[in-house]
């Protein structure tokens, strides 16, 4: 008896340890709040009030509130393809017109602000373009393959950053740049995640391939893997997984607000309540 109580004992505390290390995605329960049609938009971004901003099939963006009413449209007058929005800063929004090479900076309430043409700062093509912290724009360069800081208010390249060492030239698809708690998160659809400091420094790589876009929310990071939504802390490097409803449909997109989680197929706009202590 006394020689089978400590393997009992180990028996259960392995049990108690390696559960979860074997455990499935956690599966909520999904509380529909709104759904919308959205064939041929693209979801591209969700600002602080929860508003969520789209483009359609003429290039126009599009402001949703929070029980899917259009609140209001903004078209360019010179028609372009929207490669990226960013509605993060609470003071602007930002879209990456690619073909066009020019950065179109909008309010709250979608009325131009200014327009930067790209073209001003290198011979080169921009790939991705996002708005900084300080008010400024990064730019990846594919042409020169350079990352640049450009202050449109006075019409120069404050930083530029070579990226041979870092890149190979022959192997990486940069689809998405963004700014968040310090740091700006580069993704390379070939290899990973690049993460630099706010001054362009780089600092390490996240071996995520396969992504287009990433989303932030408070220390982690998240993106959609399947129809499942996977996080990582940005500083300890745990993950975790949550299960998407509808398991039958295709997801292009999740966005996560303060108070709904967003989910895009090819023709539909779904919003889910947030649950606290899940998201």
């Amino acid at each position: 008896m006394k020689s089978s109580l400590p393997k009992f004992c180990l028996c259960i505390l392995a049990w108690f340890f390696l559960v979860p290390l074997f455990s499935q995605a956690q599966t909520p329960t999904w509380t529909l709040a709104y759904q919308l049609p959205a064939k041929g938009n693209a979801l591209l971004s969700i600002d602080r009030f929860d508003r969520t901003y789209l483009s359609d099939t003429r290039q126009n963006i599009i402001q949703i509130d929070t029980v899917g009413k259009v609140l209001n449209t903004f078209s360019p007058p010179t028609q372009g393809r929207v490669a990226m929005v960013e509605a993060w800063s609470p003071a602007k929004i930002s879209v990456f017109y690619d073909d066009r090479q020019r950065v179109q900076l909008l309010d709250r309430f979608l009325t131009p602000l200014g327009l930067a043409d790209l073209r001003e700062y290198t011979d080169g093509t921009i790939r991705a373009a996002t708005l900084a912290a300080d008010d400024r724009l990064w730019l990846f360069d594919e042409t020169t393959f350079r990352l640049l800081k450009v202050d449109t208010r006075v019409n120069s390249v404050v930083f530029e950053n070579p990226l041979e060492l870092l890149l190979d030239r022959r192997q990486h698809d940069i689809t998405f740049m963004r700014e968040y708690q310090g740091k700006l998160y580069m993704v390379d659809r070939s290899s990973g995640i690049y993460v630099f400091d706010n001054l362009g420094n780089y600092q390490k790589k996240l071996p995520l391939p396969n992504l287009t876009y990433l989303g932030f929310l408070g220390d982690e990071l998240y993106y959609l893997s399947g129809n499942q939504l996977q996080f990582q802390h940005l500083y300890t490097f745990q993950t975790r997984t949550i299960s998407l409803p509808e398991q039958t449909l295709s997801y292009r997109q999740v966005l996560i607000g303060d108070k709904y989680v967003y989910l895009l197929t090819n023709d539909t706009l779904f919003a889910y309540r947030r649950r606290q202590g899940l998201f």
